[in-house]
């Protein structure tokens, strides 16, 4: 889906956006989880969510530069989700766009999580040299690995913040709830902020299982 709106630029005040407290305290504490679990660092990843406002449908986004362990109402923005346009805050996140795509690609989906999970990274630089590495990825023989891997599709290497990239994880997003972004990190979208966390958490660790194990 093409956004031709889309670019990073400030909106009007975000305190006058109207959010629901309950966004965000939801989106502020599941960051400040991924920040704990080791799956955010620093200023990396992204997050937001769908928000049915009474005046259209918003994606309420975290901004660029924000500390995810430490988000506070100035740290989001507002998107409009037809155009991709900032309406308040921001600039918005780099990654903006990919969050539109993958919601145009999931209308069910209310959240979205981006982490640099430590595992995940791990585990595919070390298989990425091999032809299999995708067939390879997660595969060990315990119950839960065929659960989690077929929820996970794959988008290539493309330079973060990239239409290119946006629009492979979005075709990627049609068909699997996490897309693994070659030497980039994950995109996990679920109902909820709460449930995108734990399908990562569900990944990174079944990656730390593999590297534990040496079957690589």
């Amino acid at each position: 889906m093409s956004f031709p709106l889309f670019h990073q630029r400030c909106g009007q005040d975000i305190a006058l956006a109207g959010l629901p407290a309950g966004i965000v305290r939801e989106l502020a504490e599941v960051c400040r989880e991924a920040w704990h679990g080791g799956m955010l660092a620093g200023c990396n990843g992204n997050a937001s969510c769908r928000w049915r406002s009474p005046v259209g449908e918003r994606i309420v986004i975290t901004r660029s530069g924000a500390a995810k362990g430490r988000l506070r109402l100035g740290d989001l923005c507002v998107l409009d989700a037809r155009s991709g346009a900032t309406l308040y805050g921001g600039p918005s996140s780099s990654e903006g766009l990919m969050h539109l795509e993958v919601y145009a690609a999931r209308p069910r989906c209310g959240a979205i999580l981006h982490t640099h999970p430590r595992q995940l990274m791990a585990l595919s630089l070390k298989l990425e040299q091999q032809p299999d590495w995708q067939e390879r990825f997660l595969k060990l023989p315990v119950f839960e690995s065929g659960v989690w891997r077929a929820r996970l599709g794959h988008a290539p290497a493309f330079e973060p913040g990239t239409r290119e990239l946006a629009e492979a994880v979005g075709r990627a997003a049609r068909e699997h709830e996490a897309v693994w972004m070659a030497r980039h990190g994950l995109c996990a979208s679920a109902p909820c902020p709460g449930q995108a966390l734990t399908l990562s958490e569900e990944l990174e660790h079944l990656a730390a299982i593999q590297l534990l194990a040496g079957a690589l």
